[in-house]
């Protein structure tokens, strides 16, 4: 960490960032108020969507990592068109092999769907699958990621942000299921980081993820059929 750098966040960035941390690692605690699960864990996007308007003034300027004017032909880059499609095409991949191979991870993937496996609900799967994505990639790559990323550099930052997106989606089960689950939220979250890198567009790291999340939702319920 360069100490000179970290005057380039106000104490209010610093602020956003530590409360985000400590509400993304809350998720590993099974934590209960009259028997009911705390899930404090889903507040850290919330945080990081206030955080990101509300430090917009700390930007070089107010469209910094939001601007939609750029967005399509940032999408242009020959880089940027693979580094979206990797993920997305992984994602397929692996729900055919999670389905032959490891069933009792496709039950759980299943079971994480908040719909009925019904095609009426597609609109809103839809819906969902376009507007939380979008906050989460608010929160996590153009607040979270960019901010760390002018104290620690790019590296240490991108594993930062996806280390504590994976953990904010944390659920308990068997330890070979935790670990693909955690792992497989950690390698998508890294991609789109390196997108947000290219790009500094936060509508472009939202492509991917809104794709790989419509596109592997849809799988399963056919799949589950």
């Amino acid at each position: 960490m360069d100490k000179n750098n970290v005057t380039k966040l106000n104490n209010s960035v610093v602020a956003f960032l530590i409360i985000m941390s400590i509400l993304s690692f809350s998720n590993i605690f099974k934590l209960e108020v009259k028997g009911e699960p705390l899930k404090l864990a889903g507040l850290t996007i919330i945080v990081g969507l206030v955080a990101f308007f509300v430090t917009k003034k700390t930007n070089e300027s107010k469209h910094e990592a939001l601007d939609i004017k750029t967005f399509l032909p940032k999408l242009k880059s020959k880089k940027v068109i693979v580094l979206i499609l990797v993920p997305i095409v992984l994602n397929i991949i692996l729900v055919f092999v999670y389905k032959a191979f490891m069933p009792e991870y496709f039950e759980f993937l299943k079971s994480r769907i908040p719909f009925d496996l019904e095609l009426s609900k597609l609109k809103p799967i839809f819906f969902e699958s376009m507007v939380i994505p979008l906050g989460e990639e608010i929160a996590m790559r153009a607040f979270f990621q960019k901010q760390t990323t002018k104290v620690f550099g790019f590296i240490p930052s991108v594993i930062m942000t996806s280390v504590l997106f994976a953990i904010g989606h944390f659920s308990y089960g068997a330890i070979a299921i935790m670990i693909l689950d955690i792992g497989g939220i950690f390698i998508d979250s890294i991609f789109y980081g390196l997108i947000f890198k290219e790009t500094d567009n936060a509508w472009c790291s939202w492509v991917p993820h809104f794709l790989a999340d419509i596109i592997v939702v849809l799988m399963i319920m056919v799949l589950a059929l």
